[in-house]
């Protein structure tokens, strides 16, 4: 491990044993866990097709594996009933303390486990609003929440400072997982060790802070911010921290009431650190409480839509009413009535389609939700689904018009059937080739 300044800083944080077993850490396998989408399945569900190791400590829903090798193709992943993530980074969500109901904020949310563990938390009840500034990664983000096939969500490419001043007082809950100097990830990316040096921690103290001071802006009296980070220094934990604390009184650090890794080196311990020794690559959680009241906006919601289009598809094709909002002729439908937010918005709700020459193009979000359809075409057989999942069709007679295609039951996306076939309509992008 050639970078001389990382090794003096882990050196000043741990005895002589934990600094020898963080070393010896480097040389053993990454930890690989499995996060189970409780909305959409359950243990008994997932171990019949994958082995799933004991259980971490970080999270009641994360199994350890012996290997990801294929899962991200598995039809179980595409359609959202599981997500590959860091195990240690399954802790944080559990310091939010998510009730049934809340509004809450992931602030620096992609590539989206955290989200996704957020939406599982709440049940199909609340609200999430989900933003990453860099478009590459808000993208990915979309892509992971919208398997989930939840409603209660938007998502959000937006710089701070644009976003959180138009969401005054309005979360019970918010995250914010920070850019930092990534240490956590030295094991997946070890070339990334030589760029680590004193001036680009204290660069990313500095951006950790400027976040910190918009997330307050969108606290509730009363709510809970939860900062971490998957690095290891003090400049970057409990350095930022104190400075937050410093400047804003009304905060008070609380217990993680995380029982994982060990207690952080701030003056009570109330932080939460897990190092690679831990069981997780490593992490870094603190909990804050806001005790005073501040400027709080009205948000404002959209209208629900009519259209005589929309409403002919959805009687052709649903066994249920819904409802729905024509955004420059994309259709969303959601249960609730979407905000009106003058934000760079990627997604809000389920996608339902796009209106094109006086015709609906449907979406496959809408096919992989929890939405009862009119044709459905469920198979058993690994083999023919893992061919639909490379784009071939399904030879199968009698459908006509948009049929779901589900594995076991399990939503997977959709096709058009002409009488001889089901056409082959999974998304070019996501096929597994």
């Amino acid at each position: 491990m050639d970078n001389s300044y990382f090794l003096d800083e882990i050196k000043q944080l741990l005895d002589k044993e934990d600094f020898d077993k963080f070393i010896k850490s480097f040389s053993s396998p990454l930890y690989k866990a499995l996060r189970i989408n409780r909305l959409k399945a359950n243990h008994e569900i997932i171990s019949e097709e994958i082995n799933l190791k004991e259980k971490t400590a970080f999270d009641e829903d994360t199994y350890y594996l012996e290997s990801e090798d294929k899962l991200g193709k598995h039809p179980y992943h595409l359609a959202g009933l599981f997500y590959l993530q860091e195990p240690s980074a399954t802790m944080v969500v559990n310091a939010l303390d998510i009730k049934e109901g809340d509004w809450v904020l992931d602030l620096c949310a992609a590539p989206g486990g955290k989200s996704t563990q957020i939406l599982s938390a709440l049940n199909k009840t609340g609200f999430l609003l989900s933003n990453e500034y860099e478009r590459k990664r808000a993208n990915i983000l979309l892509s992971n929440i919208e398997r989930f096939s939840t409603d209660n969500y938007l998502i959000t490419n937006n710089s701070v400072e644009d976003l959180c001043p138009k969401l005054l007082s309005v979360f019970d809950k918010v995250l914010v997982d920070a850019p930092c100097s990534g240490a956590g990830m030295f094991k997946k990316y070890p070339s990334s060790i030589v760029e680590y040096n004193y001036n680009a921690v204290m660069a990313n103290q500095k951006r950790q802070l400027y976040i910190l001071d918009y997330a307050y802006l969108t606290l509730k009296e009363n709510g809970v911010l939860v900062y971490s980070t998957c690095t290891f220094n003090k400049h970057e934990n409990e350095e930022v921290v104190r400075l937050f604390l410093e400047k804003y009184p009304d905060m008070h650090l609380v217990e993680t009431n995380l029982s994982c890794g060990q207690p952080g080196f701030d003056k009570r311990g109330l932080t939460r650190r897990v190092f690679p020794y831990q069981g997780g690559e490593g992490h870094f959680v603190s909990k804050f409480i806001k005790t005073s009241s501040t400027e709080k906006v009205q948000l404002k919601t959209l209208p629900f839509s009519k259209d005589k289009i929309i409403d002919k598809f959805i009687e052709d094709n649903l066994k249920e009413k819904i409802n729905y909002t024509i955004i420059n002729n994309k259709v969303y439908t959601s249960k609730e009535n979407l905000l009106d937010l003058k934000a760079n918005i990627l997604r809000s709700g389920i996608l339902l389609g796009e209106i094109v020459k006086n015709r609906i193009e449907p979406a496959h979000h809408l096919f992989i939700s929890s939405l009862k359809f009119k044709r459905v075409y469920n198979t058993t057989d690994s083999k023919i689904i893992n061919k639909y999942l490379s784009g071939l069709s399904i030879m199968e007679k009698g459908y006509k018009g948009y049929v779901q295609i589900c594995y076991k039951g399990i939503p997977i996306g959709f096709g058009k059937g002409d009488g001889n076939q089901i056409k082959n309509k999974f998304p070019k992008g996501l096929r597994v080739v």
